[in-house]
């Protein structure tokens, strides 16, 4: 996991721990299914990986897209990885659009 995606994830759910004590390392890190230190390895990041069903549970704990969050350390889910095989030349596009700030207007 990179500094940056480590920085957000702490970001939001420090976001998240000022309104409430539910979203403290220890119990985000229970909830999601991981050991806190292994959470604290994350946000700091140092190299850490998270399968694609932890993934998606830490996003939904902190209320953000899984696909998001995956795009955001270097993956991509099955079904994304589906989408692009089924069409490459929109994936392409997509793709384009996205690094060259055009947006998906």
């Amino acid at each position: 996991m990179s500094k940056l995606f480590g920085d957000y994830i702490r970001s939001k759910r420090e976001s998240l721990r000022k309104k409430s004590p539910e979203f403290s390392i220890r119990k985000v890190s229970k909830r999601i299914g991981i050991h806190h230190s292994y959470l604290s390895k994350i946000e700091r990041g140092e190299p850490a990986s998270l399968c694609e069903s932890r993934m998606s549970s830490l996003a939904e704990e902190l209320g953000e897209n899984p696909e998001l969050l995956m795009a955001m350390c270097g993956k991509i889910s099955e079904e994304v990885r589906r989408a692009v095989f089924e069409n490459p030349e929109r994936a392409v596009k997509l793709l384009d659009q996205i690094k060259n700030g055009n947006g998906t207007r």
